[in-house]
């Protein structure tokens, strides 16, 4: 059977992200029942001004106690692990048992975890710690669904790109890995959507793991930048950061700062060592089917964002 908007109770985790930042607009006035998780107290008060109508609670996603309180009542869980912490794993563990829990006694249906695209590249320590969470939530007995999105092109700053070109100066990106090694992209509106059809349509889902990739065959950031550039009627200029900076980059980009857990330290420099020379690579097919339409180009995502930037200035 789908979900029942109107009386399950949606549990999602880092809710202040970038994943459901896109999401939570999607399940606005159809999810009556939403208890979203964040970090810290300015996350808290934020989402809780942008949905009024959710339960948004502070948790330490690293305390049993925290996380048996959130699954309390759940019915369904989207589980977004935070990025880059030096034990997403256990989080992920922490999850399961306490879905397990509520299972149990009753009230709980379906799990939908955000993984990551090739979670079996062990080489890189973001990816190897989700493929162990993928493999305890698959053995856990729960209905699942895992979702396994690649590169966003999100992380892209285009609005900082776009004010740059309004501006009269020359764009500048500054590349924290090769620029001509090719990557597959999501657009994040693509993976909101897919993640709407999953918590939604849900039976239909159970048991399936679901490679999220839009765009149709694999870019480099010199062609993707030729694209956003044809976008903003300027060119963008291309700037390699040398490793270290790329580290520093990645860091205040993902956590806010430098000053990291060693571990957090490794896990940017292990996943910048692999892309500046393998890159990220998959199929959009299982997201063209999930969605029910053609995903997002680079050049229909580069659109849309500018289109969303100018009419902030309207």
């Amino acid at each position: 059977m789908p979900a029942d908007p109107e009386h399950d109770l949606l549990l999602v985790t880092c809710a202040s992200g970038k994943q459901a930042s896109r999401l939570l607009p999607l399940l606005a006035g159809r999810w009556k029942r939403l208890r979203l998780v964040v970090h810290s107290a300015a996350s808290r008060a934020q989402l809780a001004a942008q949905h009024p109508g959710a339960s948004v609670v502070q948790a330490d996603l690293y305390d049993g106690r925290d996380v048996a309180a959130l699954l309390d009542g759940v019915a369904v869980v989207l589980h977004i692990g935070p990025t880059y912490h030096p034990h997403e794993t256990e989080i992920g563990y922490l999850m399961v048992d306490a879905a397990v829990r509520e299972a149990r006694r009753g009230a709980f249906k379906h799990f939908v975890l955000s993984s990551v695209l090739n979670s079996q590249l062990r080489k890189m320590m973001n990816h190897d710690c989700k493929r162990y969470i993928e493999e305890y939530v698959m053995e856990s007995g729960l209905p699942y669904t895992i979702l396994q999105p690649t590169t966003f092109m999100d992380n892209l700053p285009l609005p900082l790109l776009w004010r740059q070109a309004r501006d009269g100066e020359d764009p500048v990106f500054r590349a924290m890995w090769s620029t001509d090694v090719p990557f597959s992209f999501v657009a994040l509106h693509d993976v909101a959507e897919a993640m709407r059809a999953v918590l939604e349509e849900r039976e239909k889902h159970f048991y399936a793991q679901y490679p999220l990739v839009s765009t149709a065959a694999p870019l480099t950031f010199e062609q993707a930048m030729r694209i956003v550039g044809e976008r903003l009627g300027r060119e963008v200029k291309l700037e390699r950061l040398g490793f270290e900076d790329a580290v520093r980059a990645t860091l205040l980009r993902l956590k806010g700062t430098e000053e990291v857990d060693l571990r957090t330290r490794d896990t940017a420099q292990r996943m910048l060592l692999f892309y500046n020379y393998r890159g990220l690579i998959g199929n959009p097919n299982v997201l063209n089917w999930l969605i029910e339409r053609k995903p997002l180009s680079y050049a229909d995502w580069a659109d849309m964002r500018v289109k969303e930037e100018e009419s902030k200035e309207s």
